[in-house]
């Protein structure tokens, strides 16, 4: 245990931080391939949304601002009804790219 007012291990979260990209890519690759196929349930959106929003806010924090900036892209895009549906699919591939070069780069 680490003495009380002394700095976190961030080397050690972010090691953690990097396991769970890497395991969200998988589930990334599946909700996408749910969307661009034609198989989406709402189900898929909310996951999607959610996994997003966590993207969203926690990329930056780990150095993966374009990553954060892609998943807030699908996050308010799945949060506004009014947005066009045909947009989605272009906006996830954008997100998971962004997630495979945080993976490969690390």
């Amino acid at each position: 245990m680490r003495p009380f007012g002394s700095s976190p291990d961030l080397s050690a979260i972010k090691a953690s931080y990097m396991v769970s990209l890497k395991d969200e890519l998988g589930t990334l690759e599946g909700l996408q391939s749910e969307v661009d196929f034609g198989f989406a349930e709402p189900r898929t959106y909310k996951e999607l949304r959610r996994l997003a929003h966590v993207h969203a806010g926690n990329a930056a924090t780990f150095g993966f601002s374009a990553l954060g900036e892609a998943a807030r892209a699908v996050d308010v895009h799945l949060n506004d009804a009014n947005n066009a549906p045909d947009l989605l699919p272009s906006l996830v591939a954008d997100w998971r790219g962004q997630l495979q070069i945080a993976c490969q780069n690390y």
